[in-house]
């Protein structure tokens, strides 16, 4: 007798490349792919479910609201992802090839004209996927092989931190979950943190972003002073790794009990293993940055209740 496979969450979030945050919120939220259950409890996918999620997946990652996503059959998916393939978003797919062309002949006005355009159009999952994400990563071919001069890196980098700092602090949304945006010591990287800032600015937080090189001490204190919901840091370079973790365990040392970190970026999964704290959490799926930042909601809307009635009283 044939018996179908049989996937648990945490398999499941490897096929599909999702988290299990993610999977869970989808189920939760939009009934999307609604799993099996064993006898425990535990949640089970089948291939078909896995494959239903991998087109999920992808055409989120194309701009496409989870929402009207949901309600679609399979076959509807799949003639939507080829047909996006085709026409959703299609011009991108050239866009940071001829900004880097402007660039390299220092049309700065060009290269800012179609960065504006793309933030002011594009929902941020696209922005960040298709034009920042793969802009970054010609960037660092071009560098290599001699077609860009560190000046021209530069003048990338900084068109792009202008701009999508302009994105994070249109709406400062006080009443959001405030969550801080740092790198520590060592780490100048920033571009990704600042890719991640916009997952969360979308995702309804009020995201501070604090630049590259931060101390732990001044992180924590910033991170008290300001009630911060959580702090987001990002580590990216191997060689970094040693003292990324010094500064993630004095980071763990010096934050208040109740405030998650979450840490990003290419060293993330050794981070957070080795700190191996409960309130670290390596971030590897920006999606699920929308589920970390309602979890920080709820549990902060006790404590705003209880403060409005001290001030009443």
């Amino acid at each position: 007798m044939y018996i179908r496979p049989m996937f648990p969450i945490k398999a499941t979030a490897e096929l599909t490349g999702l988290t299990p945050e993610t999977l869970r919120a989808w189920e939760r939220r939009h009934g999307a792919v609604v799993p099996l259950r064993d006898a425990a409890g535990r949640r089970l996918y089948d291939a078909q479910m896995v494959d239903r999620l991998c087109y999920l997946h992808r055409l989120t990652g194309r701009g496409h609201p989870i929402r009207d996503l949901a309600a679609l059959d399979d076959a509807a998916l799949e003639r939507l992802s080829g047909a996006s393939r085709d026409t959703g978003y299609g011009g991108l797919d050239a866009l940071p090839g001829q900004m880097l062309d402007a660039i390299a002949d220092y049309r700065i006005d060009e290269f800012d004209r179609d960065l504006t355009v793309a933030i002011t159009t594009l929902p941020v999952a696209v922005l960040v996927s298709r034009v920042v994400a793969p802009l970054l990563r010609e960037v660092g071919v071009r560098w290599a092989d001699g077609r860009l001069a560190i000046a021209q890196e530069r003048l990338v980098s900084s068109l792009l931190r202008s701009r999508l700092m302009s994105v994070l602090t249109q709406h400062p949304g006080a009443a959001r979950p405030r969550v801080l945006f740092a790198t520590l010591p060592g780490e100048p990287h920033e571009l990704g943190l600042l890719g991640a800032g916009l997952h969360a600015h979308d995702a309804g937080a009020s995201v501070l972003y604090l630049g590259t090189g931060l101390p732990a001490d001044e992180l924590a204190t910033v991170a008290s002073r300001l009630d911060a919901a959580a702090v987001a840091v990002s580590s990216i370079d191997p060689g970094h790794a040693p003292q990324a973790l010094a500064g993630m365990r004095a980071l763990d040392a010096a934050l208040e009990p109740h405030v998650p970190v979450w840490v990003g970026g290419g060293n993330a999964r050794y981070l957070a293993e080795a700190v191996a704290s409960p309130r670290i959490q390596a971030v590897i799926d920006p999606m699920s940055l929308a589920e970390l930042i309602r979890r920080c909601a709820s549990a902060r809307r006790p404590l705003r209740t209880r403060r409005e009635r001290t001030a009443a009283g």
